[in-house]
């Protein structure tokens, strides 16, 4: 099969299209032929070594899949020909496989059927950055009719989680550039403020939330603290921002009751929260934002964008049929 691989760290150019064994289906598991995969910032953060621990060498980067089985069980709930998306665990820095390939092996009950509502390109971008937001609304016990503040709404993990937490029935506050104001609030937010030319902490310091999702880090978590109730919760999403010193504190505050309670995850694969994004998708309730898609032989422009264009919504590699 054709896979995008890595030999060693650096920029871009690292990644080479290259003639690749096929993976090998265990029991339990379903040969995948991908139709669309998708570009995030944690493939290109292990491409350049910027996380630090030893990366396996020539390792095939991805996660996000969507595609057609091409083989299961006999008694697989998944069969033959089901078009199916999904984040496959092989994304991480554990494993040398991966999803910039034609072919990937995951196990069934990680996966959900597409809508018919749904392409390729658009299911491929969702699975990584719609689980992150589950897992981080999950995380801070977000209900009908709480107020939740969601920095960078118009980013992957951001667009998901604006519209994850409005149809759960939440009141939904974004930030983001003036130029995706429109967009953010076409995503569901009930309201949307320019971080460039306002703060949080002085715009909602007579209104706090409820709950934080944090993908952003600094001095926008000092901004966001200030304006969650005391018995609030406030979700990270890993960033290079994030004060170690600080999380560890608050995680201990939070625990004794003594302040609100602090989240910290690394996304994992979900089946069952992959059915749900299925059923947002199904109802109109949840729209794919896709920024820009590219081949997969030029997966390395596709990383280049990603990390130097800021680019709304998500990068999309098409893989031939």
């Amino acid at each position: 099969m054709k896979a995008v691989i890595y030999k060693h760290f650096g920029p871009p150019d690292v990644l080479k299209l290259v003639n690749h064994p096929l993976p090998q289906r265990s029991a339990g598991e379903v040969l995948v032929k991908i139709r669309s995969t998708s570009v995030n910032p944690v493939d290109y953060k292990i491409r350049r070594g910027s996380i630090p621990v030893i990366s396996k060498k020539e390792k095939i980067l991805g996660g996000d899949l969507a595609g057609v089985i091409e083989s299961a069980d006999a008694d697989s709930q998944m069969i033959k020909g089901d078009r199916v998306f999904g984040l496959s665990p092989d994304f991480t820095f554990t494993s040398k496989w991966g999803t910039y390939a034609e072919y990937a092996t995951i196990k069934s009950n990680l996966l959900a059927r597409i809508p018919d509502n749904t392409s390729f390109d658009e299911a491929a971008s969702l699975p990584l950055v719609c689980l992150t937001a589950m897992q981080a609304l999950e995380s801070a016990q977000v209900k009908p009719g709480q107020r939740v503040l969601i920095h960078g709404g118009s980013g992957g993990v951001g667009s998901a989680a604006v519209q994850i937490a409005k149809a759960w029935g939440a009141h939904v506050t974004s930030t983001c550039s003036s130029k995706n104001m429109q967009l953010v609030k076409e995503l569901g937010a009930d309201e949307v403020i320019d971080y460039r030319e306002q703060s949080v902490d002085q715009v909602f310091k007579d209104n706090p939330f409820d709950a934080v999702v944090d993908q952003i880090g600094g001095a926008t978590t000092t901004q966001s603290l200030a304006v969650l109730k005391k018995n609030g919760h406030i979700s990270f999403v890993l960033n290079e921002n994030l004060n170690y010193a600080k999380l560890t504190a608050g995680l201990a505050l939070g625990t004794l009751g003594l302040g609100p309670k602090y989240h910290l995850g690394f996304v994992k694969a979900d089946g069952r929260m992959m059915q749900e994004v299925a059923r947002l998708l199904s109802t109109g309730k949840l729209k794919a934002v896709v920024a820009k898609t590219f081949p997969l032989e030029e997966a390395a422009a596709a990383h280049e964008y990603l990390e130097t264009g800021h680019p709304s919504g998500k990068v999309v590699m098409t893989v031939s049929a």
